[in-house]
């Protein structure tokens, strides 16, 4: 039998996928972003997630996660593949797990990747 390989979705700042500057090289990459909430289009699987600390948004496809509890305004955890946009989007986050992450301090969850970050390149 054939297993199935899952992703963990590395932990990635929605500005690092938006800075990179030829979106091809991410298709494929599993990520795990965080953000608040700022649109969601049920007919069209579509919802925006937005960084509020560098105003920086990424656009997800929420086919897989359908329906779920889709609060404008709270934050949300999206882990997914990054994947070519359609109609003019450059990358589109094709999630597969979504959570609520309603409460989370960004500031210090983005310390502690950055700690994270540095703790791994650094361990030799």
């Amino acid at each position: 039998m054939d297993q199935i390989e899952v992703k963990c979705g590395k932990p990635t700042f929605i500005e690092e996928i938006n800075s990179v500057t030829d979106p091809a090289t991410l298709v494929g990459k599993s990520v795990s972003v965080v953000g608040r909430l700022t649109m969601h289009e049920v007919g069209d699987c579509l919802a925006k997630l937005t960084d509020p600390s560098v105003k920086a948004d990424i656009f997800v496809d929420t086919t897989l996660v359908e329906p779920f509890e889709a609060r404008i305004g709270s934050m949300f955890f999206f882990i997914g593949e990054l994947e070519s946009g359609r109609d003019g989007i450059g990358v589109v986050l094709k999630a597969r797990v979504v959570r609520c992450a309603e409460g989370l301090d960004l500031a210090l969850y983005r310390k502690a990747i950055e700690a994270q970050r540095f703790f791994l390149d650094n361990r030799g």
